[in-house]
């Protein structure tokens, strides 16, 4: 997730050349308000944008009470939103017998054929379509279960597991915890329960580490002088970045890219 402010002209993504339109710039900071108060959302931060062949997709990603309660949408001109579905089991199997790093059209109306098994002579079989839509949902889960991080110690859970917050305490990391993969966490990611845990270590300490991530230097922290964040690339899911400030509580990630995944990185790193 990012603010606006982050990913506009000079914001954090603008540092590795991502930036935004100034038409959607203009339609997401009027929309977003409209959208987090129809929803009753307690914040509506910006996702990030999905290169299509013929258009791009803007995703926003809509915050209840808790990290564990958020919402997609998508929309082309940073001002209609529409709910993305959540994708099914059913839909995520399909989607993966698509050929690898298959592009979205950028037609959400567009459907693909999904590739048949294999049948004996003869037979026929009434072959699935899955719609571009639903392609986008499933692409964007799997890139936030996957990718979405966040510095050690920003977000705190409750006494019963069921709410994850921002850790009102938490002033920003320093730089040496800022350059090292092991001062994040994965949003998505929670560790095994230890019964045994005092309940202030329970409720800081309960996502995997960033530095348990295989292969091992698919992240890749810089610092930028410019804006004296440190700026996280994840080369599994390239146009993935996160960002934390190293003075102050500030932090975020954001996703700019095709949707194509780098299956061959433990190749490139051996």
């Amino acid at each position: 997730m990012a603010h606006l402010s982050a990913v506009t002209r000079g914001g954090i993504a603008a540092t590795i050349g991502n930036v935004l339109s100034i038409a959607h710039t203009s339609g997401m900071t009027s929309s977003f308000p409209l959208l987090a108060k129809n929803y009753k959302f307690s914040r509506v931060l910006f996702f990030g944008r999905i290169t299509g062949k013929a258009g791009d997709y803007l995703v926003a990603m809509g915050l209840e009470d808790s990290w564990l309660g958020k919402k997609f949408f998508f929309c082309q001109d940073g001002v209609s939103w529409a709910q993305l579905p959540t994708p099914t089991p059913e839909d995520k199997a399909n989607c993966a017998k698509l050929p690898a790093n298959m592009m979205l059209s950028g037609d959400p109306s567009f459907q693909v054929f999904v590739p048949s098994e294999p049948v004996a002579d003869g037979e026929e079989v009434e072959r699935a379509k899955i719609d571009e839509v639903t392609r986008l949902a499933v692409l964007v889960e799997m890139i936030d279960s996957e990718a979405a991080m966040a510095p050690i110690g920003a977000l705190s859970l409750s006494s019963t597991g069921a709410v994850i917050t921002e850790n009102r305490t938490f002033t920003g990391v320093n730089k040496p915890t800022a350059m090292s993969t092991a001062g994040y966490v994965f949003i998505n990611q929670r560790k095994p329960k230890d019964a045994l845990a005092p309940a202030t270590k329970k409720a800081l300490d309960f996502l995997v580490s960033c530095e348990e991530l295989v292969p091992k230097g698919a992240l890749c922290p810089t610092f930028d002088d410019e804006s004296e964040c440190v700026i996280v690339r994840n080369l599994l899911w390239p146009g993935f970045v996160a960002f934390t400030h190293t003075m102050y509580n500030y932090w975020g990630y954001c996703y700019f890219g095709s949707g194509e995944k780098n299956a061959d990185l433990p190749f490139m790193l051996h």
